[in-house]
């Protein structure tokens, strides 16, 4: 027969029972950080497709994003 492991309870850990990790506090700058902002991603990501490749989108692809996912009823225009 296999022995379960048991839980410690709170008054048992080490810690008293408090997280130890840090977390960044609010209002923190990242001026420093290097991130590109995902509208730079995407700006990349786009100039990166051929123009041929464009024309080839359906013209309601907005409009009808569940239709060309998922193959839902098309809404009408």
């Amino acid at each position: 027969m296999a022995m379960r492991k048991r839980k410690k309870r709170r008054h048992e850990l080490g810690d008293g029972g408090h997280a130890t990790a840090a977390t960044p506090s609010r209002g923190t700058s990242n001026a420093g950080n290097s991130l590109k902002s995902i509208l730079d991603i995407v700006s990349k990501a786009t100039q990166e497709v051929p123009e041929r490749d464009w024309a080839r989108l359906p013209t309601d692809l907005s409009k009808n994003i569940d239709h060309y996912l998922y193959g839902t009823k098309k809404k009408e225009k």
